[in-house]
């Protein structure tokens, strides 16, 4: 939305409402959740190379694996759980940047096990293009939009910025703009690429704006005059107005000042959650992974805080990633990417048969187990793997608690407003599969989500023929249409990227 539009449609506004030159400073300053339903955050944050699958994800409540149901079935709904190693920040808390929590955030999130990213027929860079698009790639770049600007266009939301892009990158990180170090793209099926520079990220977002100082600014101070203490201005001025004039203006006139008064108490409580919004301190951009990670988390958080935008989304490194996680220990030696081509080069080499029971077409008559601990041993340099996937969890889990710990509506966070969706380009690192892609949602988005459940959906896994997956399996798809459906934006066609991966929304996860 270009600013004519904007000022265009805020004249609109205030003539709509009759508003007059004592009430026009004081109606420019109103906050854009002040006088309506409480707004909604999407917030896409994507992190490389797969997982560890046998400790991503999470149990029953006693530590048993939930196995995949059998295909055609609904998906098996876990509502108490305990998480695997790596997503244990997510209930334990931990330390980033020398700030510690331990928040438990379990009751705010959906752990999602066993959605196929279907239109990833490739790579690395197949899962890159596809993820959230949900174009089909063989490691071409995508042509169509990405969820979050088919969801920033739909939802004209008026904010300073229709959507926001920031990237956490490592020195060593590639810096061409092709298919494996983009996410993203607009309505044309171009590359968006994302601010990678905390110091730019600060500047573009918030300009040169300081920390307030004490005392009222104009537009409160304007207020204070408008509704004041008692009658205040508006009020005194309506009131003496009411004898001059007829019954029916009469009575228009109260309506507008109740409608006044009812707006009084809508800033009151908007005060509340505005004052979150302090513009970060000035940002120096670091060569150090770790720290230009929390800054662009922390700039990030106060820019939904200051509600700047109403999606956003966060990108850790490449999907080739060439960060040496040095800080986690002296084992780590070598790149994430490198590390995790130490694994199975199948999921179907780690599936096996429980209990070697076959039906009469030679099929396993029992749902494998792929987090068996007992897989663990294909797994090659384990530690420096897991290590990594478990600082990135942390990482994740910091923005949630931060969001979090800001004032939302009703009572409740800005975290409860918004939809934080962590995805992967690939399942496993060493199989390049996307069978069963990691993905995970932390927040409520306004109630419209059922959170605090692990959600299990039927996966083929014993032919490994990928046709056969692509129909038995749940494609990610569908996730991308409900993040479309909670943000009150659902494509008029049902669908979105390719048309036969789509069913539809994941009702298991959405209140009525």
């Amino acid at each position: 939305m270009n600013k004519r539009k904007i000022q265009l449609e805020r004249r609109h506004f205030l003539q709509m409402v009759g508003a007059s030159a004592i009430t026009y400073p004081f109606l420019r300053g109103v906050p854009s959740y002040a006088a309506g339903t409480p707004a909604t955050y999407l917030i896409l944050v994507f992190t490389p190379c797969g997982c560890v699958r046998p400790y991503w994800g999470a149990t029953d409540a006693t530590g048993k694996d939930v196995l995949p149901p059998p295909a055609g079935s609904a998906p098996t709904l876990t509502p108490t759980f305990t998480f695997r190693d790596t997503l244990k920040p997510f209930a334990s808390g931990g330390t980033v940047g020398g700030v510690a929590w331990t928040t438990n955030l379990q009751s705010k999130v959906i752990v999602l096990d066993g959605l196929n990213n279907k239109a990833a027929q490739g790579s690395h860079e197949a899962g890159m293009a596809s993820l959230w698009t949900g174009q089909i790639s063989t490691g071409a770049a995508a042509t169509s939009i990405s969820i979050d600007q088919q969801i920033a266009a739909q939802l004209k939301a008026g904010t300073p910025f229709p959507s926001i892009q920031l990237m956490v990158r490592s020195p060593a990180d590639f810096t061409d703009r092709e298919v494996k170090t983009r996410m993203l793209y607009n309505a044309a099926g171009v590359y968006i690429d994302p601010v990678d520079n905390p110091t730019a990220a600060r500047q573009q977002l918030f300009g040169n704006a300081a920390t307030q100082t004490a005392g009222p600014d104009k537009t409160t101070f304007i207020r204070q005059q408008l509704f004041g203490s008692g009658a205040g201005q508006l009020n005194s001025e309506l009131s003496a107005l009411m004898p001059k004039v007829c019954n029916d203006d009469r009575a228009t006139l109260q309506a507008l000042q109740d409608g006044w008064n009812n707006l009084d108490t809508q800033l009151k409580a908007a005060a509340t959650a505005t004052q979150n919004c302090t513009p970060p301190a000035a940002v120096t951009a670091s060569t150090d992974f770790p720290t230009n990670a929390k800054l662009q988390m922390d700039i990030l958080a106060l820019a939904l805080a200051c509600d700047l935008t109403r999606v956003a989304s966060l990108q850790f490194s490449t999907s080739t990633s060439q960060v040496t996680h040095t800080w986690l220990g002296s084992n780590q030696m070598d790149t994430h990417h490198n590390y995790s081509h130490n694994g199975p080069t199948s999921l179907y080499s780690i599936s096996g048969c429980p209990g070697n029971v076959y039906n009469n077409m030679g099929q396993c008559a029992s749902s494998p187990d792929i987090y068996s601990a007992s897989n663990t041993n294909l797994y090659q340099n384990l530690a420096q793997q897991k290590a990594i996937d478990a600082w990135y969890a942390t990482q994740v889990a910091y923005f949630a608690q931060k969001l979090n710990g800001l004032t939302g509506a009703a009572g409740g966070t800005l975290l409860d407003q918004s939809v934080i969706c962590w995805g992967n380009e690939l399942d496993m690192g060493a199989a390049h599969n996307h069978d069963d892609t990691p993905f995970m949602l932390i927040g409520g988005a306004n109630g419209k989500l059922k959170t605090g459940q692990m959600v299990t959906f039927p996966l083929d896994l014993t032919d490994g023929d990928a046709k056969v997956a692509a129909t038995k399996d749940r494609s990610h798809n569908d996730l991308l249409l409900t993040l479309a459906q909670v943000m009150g934006t659902p494509p008029s066609t049902g669908k979105f990227g390719e048309p036969t991966f789509c069913t539809g929304p994941i009702t298991q996860i959405l209140n009525p």
